[in-house]
């Protein structure tokens, strides 16, 4: 499970905030739209939900206007919970924190063979690659959204640095790699 950072409840709140959603959808939104940039464990989707509901930011209903027909349960944001997420919204955010395994393991790399590396970088420059494609994939999604009278503006500038994100490390994966190839030619 991932470290629980407190900011949970704003992701939920701020999802909450463009229109009802089931802990289901918010779990896909989160796979597809965050992931990228905002790792939120699915362990914590229903409690935080649950939270939010008896703090009052939140209420759930399984019928009536905002039930789907299938019984699943259904939060929207309250006014409270508006407040508490523009309160949020305001505030400075926190300073990034990034974790590669890949640049500590070349960081390290004269305690390997250069194939060895080269390999991880390959993986790398793949999973890259797909990261991008995905992101691509997500924007054209969405922008079927706009043809509903939604505005995803924001949703597609998070994916587009998605895309910069994992094109920029796909570039310096390809360039080290080449750096380590040369290297083992001297």
């Amino acid at each position: 499970m991932k470290e629980n950072t407190g900011k949970s409840k704003y992701v939920m709140l701020g999802m909450l905030a463009r229109m009802p959603l089931t802990g289901y959808t918010i779990k896909k939104w989160l796979e597809n739209e965050y992931s990228h940039f905002w790792q939120e464990s699915y362990g914590q989707i229903y409690p935080t939900l649950k939270t939010l509901v008896a703090q009052g930011l939140a209420v759930c209903s399984d019928n009536g206007e905002h039930g789907n027909g299938r019984g699943q349960i259904v939060y929207s944001i309250t006014e409270a919970g508006r407040k508490e997420l523009s309160d949020w919204m305001r505030e400075k955010p926190e300073i990034e924190k990034l974790r590669y395994e890949i640049l500590l393991k070349v960081s390290f790399g004269e305690n390997t063979e250069s194939e060895v590396l080269i390999g991880h970088l390959d993986d790398f420059i793949r999973r890259n690659e797909e990261l991008v494609k995905d992101m691509n994939r997500y924007m054209e999604q969405i922008s079927q959204f706009r043809d509903q009278g939604i505005d995803c503006t924001y949703s597609r500038l998070t994916a587009l640095c998605g895309v910069h994100v994992y094109s920029a490390m796909k570039d310096w994966a390809v360039e080290a790699r080449k750096i380590i190839s040369e290297k083992g030619e001297l």
